[in-house]
């Protein structure tokens, strides 16, 4: 927890993106709003309606780039100060956020406490078809039960830039939030120790040879 305040979840993180669904094409939004990949508009400083199509790291990276924005209201709250939420219930509210802003979060915390904001999440839903969501976010705030196994929905768009529900399919989205393996050390790169250097016995000259002679014959009893 940075500066004793939590932050979402890896399991938080692909929990927003199963209630987002993902979308590699720019296609129109329910109220009409221009969007693509996981969410994005153009409230996230990009203009999908000139995008063209991306993959599906893109989409992953653009969600990542902009979910800080939808944290930061949530770890200002004073119960996430105070550190009176658990990661459940942090990450149900980021969700929340991500689905309607930091406006309708300051709404939805003002002056209840914990389990008055659980109650409260059933206010929220407009329109019907945000309902599933919003029960599931109540689920994950109340009870601790993420939706999520780690797997996604992917739709293709259709050419009036509608996703096509019918045509999903699943993709395992968890190796996109792995931590990274740490860097090999030093010693673990090196290459094998250098032998060590041998050293040449010359052989004794002429006359110590000679002298050596004299010595072990006069020495000997």
């Amino acid at each position: 927890m940075a500066d004793g305040v939590r932050d979402i979840s890896t399991k938080g993180l692909i929990e927003i993106m199963s209630h987002e669904g993902v979308c590699l094409s720019p296609y129109l939004d329910s109220v009409g709003v221009w969007t693509i990949g996981v969410g994005i508009t153009k409230y996230d400083g990009k203009d999908p309606k000139t995008m063209g199509n991306i993959t599906i790291d893109q989409a992953i990276q653009m969600f990542k780039d902009r979910i800080g924005a939808y944290v930061a209201p949530v770890r200002a709250l004073p119960l996430a100060r105070s550190n009176l939420l658990n990661q459940a219930q942090f990450d149900a509210l980021v969700s929340f956020c991500y689905n309607v802003g930091p406006g309708n979060l300051a709404n939805l915390c003002r002056d209840r406490t914990t389990q008055q904001i659980g109650e409260a999440f059933s206010l929220y839903h407009k329109p019907p078809e945000i309902t599933e969501r919003r029960d599931k976010e109540q689920r994950l705030f109340k009870s601790g039960i993420y939706s999520s196994n780690g797997k996604v929905l992917v739709f293709p768009v259709s050419a009036s830039h509608k996703p096509i529900y019918s045509r999903g399919y699943e993709l395992d989205v968890s190796k996109y939030f792995a931590p990274a393996k740490p860097k090999d050390s030093p010693a673990a790169t090196a290459g094998p120790p250098s032998p060590m250097p041998t050293q040449t016995v010359q052989p004794p000259s002429a006359w110590a040879a000679f002298f050596m002679a004299i010595a072990k014959l006069f020495g000997r009893k």
